[in-house]
């Protein structure tokens, strides 16, 4: 077992994140040297003054590993000893969730003690610091490529964004929205979880850009209000036709709310209101359904194994999708394809 594997307790009611692949990953940290902790940090997020508070313990075991996906990069990180960063202002948008211990942040005029049930979201254009990262702290560093946070928040308002977003820096994650975006970073955390066995590419895209959209609908920021409560003219039937067919005709797409509204010509708060009038559920919800029926049909072919299938139509975890399946169908998929296997072996 992994020293580090019960990071976060179980016990704590807080939604359990697979960060495995970065304890199975070397440390990049060879050395007990915090100079190379300071210059890798710096390499993977941005150029930063980085100092230690206090003297060394002699156990110093300071940690990095990082991964480069398409939009984020994610980086494991505990430095050890007690420490102080300061990036300046940032050229991205950042969020750190915390898995151990508290870091004290700061970003622009805010400030907040950010700990397991509260992770921290950074904005450009605000000076940010973290005066105090306690030296039994490990976080999860996730840096998010600027545009496209703003073209995915201009799909969701339906037109540009000509200002950077200011996001509060106190993200709750022990509940109601916050944890619900907990689940969509578990389930990219899953895409890079197994060494050799990588999710396909455009489905790993889907998670980031679902990573991307759920933090601009969980966390409030600067164009909350807007997007909360900006006019929804109602949609022409021939343009919710179009978006219909266009999930229907590639559903393994990797869309996101602000994907289909783009699509749609119109904003996510349209789209939303036009699905919910005419389906009863989501836009989201009716593009997992059509996945659904596409999974169904072909383990009603016997067309490959559950996992298989599973992937194929961007169901990433296992568990998950088979209630999913079950609450739709009646049965769970294994049961579908033995079936199948059945009537082929008569």
């Amino acid at each position: 077992m992994h020293a580090d594997t019960q990071a976060r307790p179980s016990s704590s009611g807080l939604p359990d994140l697979p960060y495995e692949a970065f304890l199975d990953a070397p440390n990049e940290v060879t050395a007990s040297d915090f100079g190379l902790f300071r210059d890798t940090l710096n390499r993977h997020f941005y150029p930063a003054r980085i100092d230690a508070l206090g003297r060394r313990p002699a156990s110093w075991q300071p940690r990095i590993s990082a991964v480069h996906l398409a939009l984020t990069t994610i980086g494991y990180v505990r430095p050890g000893t007690t420490a102080s960063v300061d990036p300046g202002e940032l050229p991205a948008y950042h969020v750190n969730v915390v898995l151990t211990g508290q870091v004290l942040s700061r970003c622009g005029e805010e400030e907040a003690l950010a700990s397991p049930r509260t992770a921290t979201v950074f904005s450009p254009g605000r000076h940010t610091t973290l005066p105090r990262w306690e030296a039994d702290a490990t976080q999860l560093s996730i840096k998010i490529t600027r545009n496209r946070v703003e073209e995915e928040l201009a799909a969701l308002l339906g037109r540009p964004v000509v200002k950077p977003i200011d996001f509060h820096l106190a993200f709750p994650v022990d509940g109601g929205p916050g944890r619900r975006w907990m689940s969509i970073l578990s389930a990219l955390l899953h895409s890079v979880n197994v060494p050799g066995d990588p999710l396909p590419g455009h489905h790993q895209e889907l998670l980031e850009r679902s990573l991307v959209t759920g933090l601009l609908l969980s966390q409030r920021h600067s164009y909350t209000e807007q997007l909360l409560t900006g006019p929804h003219p109602p949609m022409p039937r021939g343009t919710l036709d179009r978006v219909v067919e266009e999930i229907e005709r590639a559903p393994d797409r990797p869309y996101t709310v602000a994907d289909l509204a783009r699509r749609s010509g119109m904003s996510a708060r349209s789209l939303q209101y036009a699905f919910q009038e005419r389906y009863q559920i989501s836009p989201m919800q009716f593009v997992r359904q059509v996945r659904l029926d596409r999974a169904h049909d072909d383990l009603a072919q016997g067309a490959g194994s559950v996992a298989d299938i599973a992937a194929h139509w961007g169901f990433t975890n296992p568990s998950r999708f088979a209630r999913a399946y079950r609450d739709r169908f009646g049965e769970f998929p294994a049961t579908t394809l033995g079936t199948a296997r059945g009537r082929v072996r008569r």
